[in-house]
């Protein structure tokens, strides 16, 4: 079996800690998105994650969610983000996972999404919303059309819970540095070293964290602790500074020093 791009981007840094920057697709534009994924491969991103502008999110902090009703306000759909996806892949091999919710997903349809989402080039898919348990049609539709599925370990997953996530996970384990929402908001943190601990007992994919990681002594912090790191809220920040105007600039710059950081 092939490599999938995903496998292929942590292998090929074996031993270092990537970086996996998140935007929002549609903010401040889909052009403009475009322009953001453009300058996050420049700086030295080894994925990016595109999240679904949605309207009713549980796991996102306020700047995502800024970000997410200033897309759908222009009308950003589903198709949209993955038009969007299809994009960039002409012009670029780096991963890309999508994160969503299950509304839009069952709204398009699971075979209809798995196909088009594996054609347009997505990598990874997070449904953030969604149980390993649940909508065995959407998981069995993924697989078919052998994308990753990424799932969420949190500071209160338990250890009877763990190998159930584990085992529906493809591509790589997400794991939170606290609980609550993205971005700056505080939670419950837990022992991060220990919960590290138990999913690589448990498992041999790489490992990401995200939640929190606001600045490059943030990402230095995990330097060589774990596979990659996961920013978000923070890119989302710097575009909300100014939609219209060097959104791109700044988050390249700002990637820039995550990638030094992390180095």
């Amino acid at each position: 079996m092939t490599p999938s791009r995903l496998s292929s981007a942590f292998g090929a840094r074996a031993g270092a800690t990537g970086l996996i920057p998140y935007v929002t697709a549609g903010f401040p534009s889909l052009d403009g998105t475009l322009a953001l994924l453009r300058a996050l491969e420049a700086a030295g991103a080894m994925a990016i994650e595109v999240g679904v502008p949605f309207s009713d999110p549980i796991a996102d902090g306020p700047d995502i969610q800024r970000a997410s009703e200033w897309a759908l306000r222009r009308g950003t759909s589903l198709k949209d983000v993955l038009d969007l996806v299809a994009r960039f892949r002409r012009e670029s091999a780096l991963p890309v996972i999508l994160m969503t919710y299950t509304n839009p997903v069952s709204r398009m349809g699971a075979e209809a999404f798995a196909a088009r989402a594996r054609d347009a080039g997505v990598d990874g898919v997070i449904l953030s919303d969604l149980p390993p348990e649940e909508s065995s049609e959407l998981w069995r539709a993924l697989d078919e059309a052998a994308l990753d599925t990424v799932l969420l370990v949190a500071p209160t997953t338990s250890p009877e819970r763990l190998p159930v996530l584990l085992a529906r996970c493809r591509g790589f384990v997400y794991c939170l540095s606290r609980t609550g929402v993205t971005g700056r908001a505080e939670g419950y943190a837990g022992s991060l070293d220990a919960r590290l601990a138990a999913i690589r007992a448990a498992s041999q994919l790489p490992v990401a964290v995200g939640f929190g990681i606001s600045a490059p002594a943030d990402a230095g912090a995990l330097r060589g602790r774990v596979h990659a790191v996961i920013v978000g809220a923070a890119f989302m920040r710097l575009v909300q500074q100014d939609p219209e105007h060097g959104s791109a600039e700044r988050a390249g710059a700002f990637a820039s020093e995550l990638v030094a950081a992390l180095r």
